[in-house]
């Protein structure tokens, strides 16, 4: 849920009316999560308008971050996770409500490059053992699309901080697409 209507969302799921859809909680716009803020050390700023200046030219895109993603993603997005008629999964689901604690991030696509650089503070509230990100550091995950055979989609995954010279993990995944088997719904009159 949006932070606006996180107690609008408590409420309806305390009362039994399960995950009612956001406007049926509040009236209020959703708010994009990906933008600075409080939380924001000065590295993350530097770095967010560095990718800001990048898409200025158009080949470069801020997705936006709210509490469902999914529904503000570009189409070509959601086609590519699988989820244009599906709801369910969530992306980069926003769970802290408190600025700087969990996780800050900003993604920007670059869709006739097959890329995503996604800019990423940890918080706190995401400590683990020791290594190989340290709390509070400034990342960049750049991925990219490798190849795409038939229903097969390969790609990988650098994490480096943001001068590029540490790299804290790298990872190659193959993506099936699944086929639909629903008919698609049919057309109104």
């Amino acid at each position: 849920m949006w932070r606006s209507c996180g107690a609008g969302a408590r409420a309806a799921v305390a009362h039994g009316l399960g995950r009612a859809p956001p406007t049926a909680l509040c009236s209020v716009s959703p708010q994009d999560l990906a933008v600075p803020n409080t939380g924001w050390s000065a590295a993350m700023c530097e770095q967010f308008q560095r990718l800001l200046r990048r898409a200025a030219d158009g080949s470069w895109r801020r997705i936006p971050s709210y509490r469902r993603g999914l529904d503000y993603l570009p189409e070509v997005v959601q086609m590519a996770v699988g989820v244009v008629t599906r709801p369910g999964p969530r992306l980069f689901l926003r769970s802290v409500d408190e600025e700087g604690a969990g996780f800050e991030y900003a993604i920007f696509l670059h869709a006739s490059g097959h890329r995503t650089q996604c800019l990423c503070q940890l918080g706190p509230y995401l400590e683990g053992h020791h290594g190989p990100v340290p709390v509070g550091a400034v990342v960049v995950a750049d991925s990219r699309m490798e190849r795409h055979e038939g229903r097969k989609i390969f790609l990988s995954c650098h994490v480096r901080d943001t001068k590029r010279d540490t790299l804290y993990a790298e990872a190659t995944a193959l993506f099936i697409q699944v086929e639909d088997t629903k008919p698609p719904p049919a057309a109104s009159l």
